[in-house]
């Protein structure tokens, strides 16, 4: 098929995705609550002071630090940097949508502006794809998995986390390296994505450091201009940091990664063991319980090695999510507070989807029972997926299993319980508004 093609294939992915996003009733503004009135405060020329805000906030609230004797946003600033043109635009055309902001929250256009920034990724990631592939269906098919299938629906999209532009510019940055191959001159920009990603979130740091590593072996021709690229935005949020913190990195750069050993914390001790094996198989945080298509990713990553033009790239990624696992699972709350999943592993998203995409291309060279077989393991597993992060995108009651019948960072062993697993959380309350329709499932749901 043609790039035309590829052109409207990619259109008609953002109008859907965006709507589905848009349309998905939960929001889960946490952590993000003030993302967008720090938005509009560095607007105005407030340089992020909320003190213009503090009527809607109460003064204990955890989302808030005073460095500097005013209040400010205690998480990254790169989500709210993303979403200052949204906010003056907004202000332009709704002169009081400044005054909405101090009198109220506005989840709702957080919502959709972190369903903007979710549909650019995946076509972004859409475009990654075909790139490599030149394979419009290998490409749609891969971007609905990463879209749908993973917690870009259920997690990054459902406010302005960190995860969320966090998600995009590891995306971009994948897409300038792919593109890089033909146009090396690209390389240099990959800078600027990796940068902005670092504001977004610390465990950036772990791509940043894999990524550059590999441009100073394979490109050290631009090595330097990518480093001035990405100066332009860091030297700008050191000297913020200064101005502010009195030093180059925010507090919450400085804290939380925990220990190697045993994590403590008010709730208890865990072991780095129980981190890992939460993150990955826990009914209620685990990635391959909720997105058990990425087990794809192990063999695609396999297979994705057999290139040998491309191997040291594909061996740096597969490093690149190994680390950024082990920061993950070093994380003082492995069960990632009151979210829903896999939260944490949504900064693994790119490039396990990625790496899930070269399956594809494996199955046209079997054969018809056998293509047809994987093709149909493959379609489960998506499905699957797609059914579990439906739950936290489309209901409410899930969100309440982290607050009922008791906090789960006061109780973190509940994320083990599969008598009551998060994502069944939707299904009880559907079942018991409708009636338990057979005793096996009464029995497995604990129907009244």
């Amino acid at each position: 098929m043609s790039r035309r093609s590829a052109i409207l294939a990619s259109l008609a992915l953002f109008a859907i995705i965006f709507v589905v996003y848009s349309l998905s009733p939960v929001t889960t503004s946490y952590d993000s609550r003030v993302s967008l009135h720090t938005a509009m405060s560095l607007a105005y020329g407030e340089g992020g002071d909320l003190t213009n805000y503090m009527r809607v906030m109460p003064g204990g609230t955890y989302v808030l630090e005073y460095p500097d004797s005013r209040p400010r946003n205690r998480y990254p600033i790169g989500p709210s940097l993303l979403a200052v043109p949204a906010v003056a635009i907004a202000s332009w055309i709704q002169p009081d949508f400044a005054k909405q902001l101090r009198e109220g929250r506005t989840d709702r256009f957080e919502e959709i502006l972190a369903s903007i920034v979710g549909a650019a990724a995946a076509v972004t990631f859409f475009w990654l794809i075909y790139e490599r592939f030149q394979n419009i269906w290998i490409a749609a098919s891969s971007t609905i998995i990463f879209a749908f299938c993973t917690s870009m629906w259920s997690t990054a999209t459902r406010a302005l986390w960190q995860h969320t532009p966090l998600v995009l510019m590891l995306i971009i940055a994948m897409l300038l390296l792919q593109r890089g191959r033909d146009r090396p001159a690209l390389i240099q920009f990959v800078g600027l994505p990796l940068a902005f990603a670092f504001l977004s979130r610390p465990t950036a740091i772990v791509p940043i450091v894999g990524i550059s590593l590999y441009i100073l072996v394979f490109y050290i021709r631009w090595f330097i201009r990518y480093l001035c690229w990405a100066a332009l935005i860091a030297i700008p949020w050191i000297a913020y940091n200064y101005s502010i913190y009195g030093g180059p990195f925010p507090t919450y750069y400085l804290t939380g990664l925990g220990s190697t050993g045993t994590i403590r914390l008010g709730a208890g001790e865990f072991s780095m063991w129980e981190s890992i094996l939460g993150n990955l198989v826990s009914p209620s945080r685990g990635l391959l319980v909720y997105s058990p298509v990425l087990i794809l990713s192990i063999s695609g990553f396999l297979l994705a090695i057999r290139h040998e033009q491309e191997r040291a790239l594909y061996v740096a990624y597969g490093l690149i999510v190994s680390l950024m696992f082990l920061v993950i699972v070093c994380a003082p709350i492995w069960w990632a507070g009151h979210s829903f999943g896999p939260r944490f592993t949504t900064d693994l998203v790119p490039f396990l989807a990625f790496f899930t995409s070269f399956n594809f291309v494996y199955f046209g060279k079997l054969g018809a029972r056998t293509r047809m077989a994987a093709i149909t393991g493959a379609f489960l597993l998506a499905g699957g997926s797609f059914f579990m992060h439906a739950q936290g995108a489309l209901r409410v009651a899930p969100l309440a299993w982290n607050f009922s019948p008791n906090n789960i960072d006061e109780n973190p062993s509940r994320a083990w319980d599969w008598r009551d697993p998060q994502f069944a959380r939707g299904i009880r309350a559907y079942l018991r508004a409708h009636g338990c329709p057979h005793p096996v499932i009464e029995l497995i749901m604990d129907c009244p």
